[in-house]
C-alpha cells in the first residue's frame, strides 16, 4: 500500500511532532465525535444540550475560564462552533455535564488527558527519542482507536485507525508540523502564562503571611 511505503519519523522533532499530531488533532477530533455522539439528536443541538446545563456550568466556573464559556455561549449570539473546542475544554465537558458517558468511555479520556500532560515533560526541547515515541504511540493510538469505536459511526472508527497507523509509520507533512508546533508553543505560553499568575499570587500571599506573623 501507499502507507507502507513511507518512512517512519527519523528525528527526535519529527517523532515530537507526530506525537502532538495524534494528541491535538487527532484526539481533539475524536473527542469532538464523541460529543456529538452523546449530546447531538434529530431534537437537540448542542447548542441546546449546553443551554439545559447552563447553570450547572455556571456553579463551575473553577473548571471554565472565560475564553472557554465565550466558546460555549458565543458573546454574538451566534452558535458554538465545536472545532474551537480542545482537549482541555472538551474534557471538562465530559467530566461535568455528559452523565451519559460509561467508565470506559470515562477512563480513556482519562488516559487521554494524562498523556497529553506527559507530553509536556518534553515541550521545552520538542524532541521525543525512538523508544519514547513507540511507547506513546502505541498508548494513545489504542485510546484514540478505543474512543472512536464508541462513537457510533463505523466510517468516522476506520478514519480514526487509518491516521494512527500511519502516524506511526510516517513523518506528518512539513506545513502540518509547522500548524501543530505553533499550536502547540501557543498553547505552552498560556500554561507558562498560568503558571507565572500562580506564582505571583504565592508569592503575594507569601509576603502577607510573612508581614502579619
Amino acid at each position: 500500500s501507499a502507507a507502507a511505503m513511507l518512512s517512519a519519523p527519523t528525528s527526535d522533532t519529527d517523532r515530537f511532532m507526530c506525537i502532538a499530531h495524534l494528541l491535538v488533532d487527532v484526539g481533539s477530533r475524536v473527542l469532538r465525535q464523541l460529543l456529538r455522539h452523546h449530546t447531538v439528536t434529530s431534537t437537540c443541538t448542542l447548542d441546546q444540550y449546553l443551554a439545559k446545563h447552563r447553570n450547572t456550568i455556571n456553579s463551575l466556573k473553577r473548571f471554565f475560564n472565560q475564553s472557554q464559556m465565550d466558546i460555549m455561549f458565543p458573546p454574538n449570539g451566534v452558535s458554538t462552533d465545536l472545532d474551537n473546542y480542545d482537549i482541555t475544554l472538551l474534557s471538562a465537558i465530559f467530566q461535568n455535564i455528559v452523565p451519559t458517558l460509561s467508565q470506559q468511555e470515562k477512563d480513556m479520556i482519562k488516559r487521554l488527558r494524562e498523556e497529553r500532560n506527559k507530553l509536556y515533560g518534553h515541550a521545552n526541547s520538542c524532541q521525543i527519542s525512538a523508544n519514547d515515541f513507540q511507547t506513546y504511540c502505541k498508548d494513545i493510538s489504542l485510546t484514540l482507536t478505543g474512543l472512536s469505536q464508541q462513537c457510533g459511526d463505523t466510517a468516522f472508527e476506520a478514519e480514526i485507525l487509518h491516521e494512527t497507523q500511519c502516524t506511526q509509520i510516517s513523518a506528518i507533512p512539513a506545513g502540518s508540523n509547522l500548524d501543530i508546533l505553533n499550536i502547540w508553543c501557543g498553547r505552552m505560553q498560556n500554561v507558562e502564562g498560568v503558571l507565572q499568575d500562580m506564582r505571583v499570587r504565592l508569592q503575594a500571599l507569601e509576603a502577607r503571611e510573612m508581614s502579619s506573623g
